[in-house]
């Protein structure tokens, strides 16, 4: 009878734990939001969760504080957002990932050098690492350095031949040297990848105005506000 009542004991506790232990598989899926499948009030909820239920290892808080910053940044809380990638980079000072988010949040802020530090650290962590390459560009962009900017696409891209937003970008900064031949390609390459890339239809429109082909332009004009229609920059025909 007692070894009876020991087995009761026994799978009650195992009852009671599953629930629990499902749960929390619920709220790290919730926190990771793969697909963008959550809310991101939902995902700092979970991810809040999961950061004070303490069950993962220092990778898998970073991770969960990495997943937070990036819906706080998502709502533009990008202060929150900073502190949260701080807190992933000293729990996983190899974590690249998040000196990528970090460096995209300081873009945000304008604060272009400390972008740049941090996708170079992210770059030197992950050489591979197409996305940083993109990112790096652009903050290179925002500074106007277009040669490094074109430098850093040109890796991206041979890194992600079909790195659409890659050959858009580089496109741009082609476009900001006054190469519309070379902008006009990389934004038709943009499309050939994505058909539906609205901004390279916009962005393609501008460097035909600037070389006087309206015709052009007007049909490009008119293919991205078609296919983003609550855009005002595509309404107003890349003004």
């Amino acid at each position: 009878m007692r070894a009876f009542s020991a087995t009761l004991i026994f799978a009650s506790v195992m009852l009671a734990g599953a629930p629990a232990h499902a749960q929390v598989g619920h709220q790290r899926a919730q926190c990771a939001n793969q697909g963008g499948t959550y809310s991101r009030e939902d995902q700092i909820r979970a991810c809040t969760s999961v950061i004070q239920y303490g069950s993962v290892n220092a990778e898998g808080l970073a991770i969960a504080f990495n997943n937070r910053a990036n819906a706080y940044r998502g709502q533009g809380e990008l202060d929150r957002a900073l502190a949260d990638y701080d807190q992933a980079i000293a729990l996983n000072p190899r974590y690249a990932n998040a000196f990528n988010n970090r460096g995209i949040t300081y873009r945000a802020q304008r604060n272009l050098t400390a972008a740049i530090a941090d996708y170079d650290q992210a770059i030197a962590l992950e050489p591979g690492f197409a996305n940083v390459f993109n990112n790096r560009g652009s903050a290179y962009g925002d500074q106007g350095d277009h040669a490094r900017a074109i430098s850093d696409y040109d890796t991206a891209i041979r890194l992600n031949p079909q790195f659409a937003n890659a050959y858009n970008n580089r496109g741009n900064a082609y476009r900001a040297q006054g190469q519309h031949d070379a902008a006009i390609r990389d934004y038709t390459q943009a499309i050939a990848i994505n058909p539906d890339y609205a901004g390279a239809y916009n962005n393609r429109g501008k460097a035909y105005r600037a070389m006087g082909d309206m015709t052009r332009a007007l049909a490009d004009f008119d293919r991205a506000q078609t296919l983003d229609p609550d855009n005002p920059a595509f309404a107003a025909f890349g003004l």
